[in-house]
C-alpha cells in the first residue's frame, strides 16, 4: 500500500466517523444507524483490491462477502438485546465475540462450498 492509499483511507474512514458522530447528536439521530452502514469504506476497500488482483479473484472476494451479511447481523442483534442490561464496553465486547463466533462459521461454510 503506498502512501497516497493510506492517506485516502484515513481521509474516508475520519470523515466517516465525524459525519456519523454529528448525526448522532442531531434531531435525526436515527439516521446514523445507516450511516454506520455506509458503504464508502467497502468501496475503497474494493477498489485497492482491484488494483492488486484479478477480477476472478475479486469477484470471489464479493463472494465472502455476502456470505459474511449474517456476522453483522449477529453484531447488531447482540449489541441492541445487550446494551440495556450490560455497560456498553461489555455489549460491545459481547457483539464482537457473536461476531467472531459467526465469523469462523461463515469462513468454515464458505471454504466447504465456494471454493475457488
Amino acid at each position: 500500500m503506498t502512501i497516497s492509499e493510506a492517506l485516502i483511507r484515513f481521509v474516508v474512514g475520519g470523515s466517516l466517523i465525524v459525519l456519523i458522530s454529528y448525526l448522532g447528536k442531531s434531531k435525526q439521530y436515527y439516521l446514523a444507524g445507516l450511516a454506520v452502514l455506509f458503504p464508502i469504506v467497502t468501496i475503497v476497500g474494493y477498489y485497492f483490491l482491484s488494483l492488486t488482483t484479478s477480477r476472478q479473484t475479486l469477484q470471489h472476494i464479493v463472494l465472502m462477502s455476502l456470505y459474511s451479511v449474517p456476522t453483522v447481523i449477529v453484531f447488531l442483534f447482540v449489541l441492541y438485546f445487550s446494551i440495556k442490561k450490560l455497560p456498553l464496553w461489555q455489549s460491545m465486547f459481547l457483539s464482537l465475540l457473536g461476531w467472531l463466533i459467526m465469523a469462523v462459521l461463515v469462513t468454515f461454510l464458505f471454504r466447504l462450498i465456494a471454493k475457488p
